[in-house]
């Protein structure tokens, strides 16, 4: 998973920001999205999170994406009007992807310290 502090860089890559002006807010924001995506999924197998495969990059999908709205909103939602006029918090991709990770993290089975 994203590391606010190590992957500055690719988290501004990925947010289309060139400046260093907002560092602290992007850290801030990605830090706010793993700790929501890490509530929202579980916290009892650490090492889901630590993965190298393709888990890991909808980690860091969801990290990004949740990352944006918080760095590009900064307040608890964004208001805006759909066909039926709701009120959406956060993008239907974001929502799909955490739903895919809960799956995952259902039947995921913990590893231990010595990799068994």
């Amino acid at each position: 998973m994203l590391d606010p502090s190590k992957d500055l860089e690719e988290l501004k890559s990925a947010l289309k920001i060139e400046y260093e002006d907002d560092d602290i807010e992007i850290k801030r924001a990605c830090t706010a999205a793993i700790a929501y995506i890490k509530g929202a999924i579980g916290r009892d197998k650490p090492s889901f999170y630590t993965q190298n495969n393709e888990i890991s990059e909808m980690l860091n999908l969801a990290v990004i994406m949740l990352a944006d709205h918080y760095y590009k909103a900064r307040s608890a939602t964004i208001e805006s009007t759909t066909a039926n006029g709701t009120l959406r918090e956060y993008d239907l991709g974001f929502t799909s992807i955490l739903l895919q990770l809960k799956a995952e993290y259902l039947v995921y089975k913990e590893v231990d310290q010595d990799g068994s």
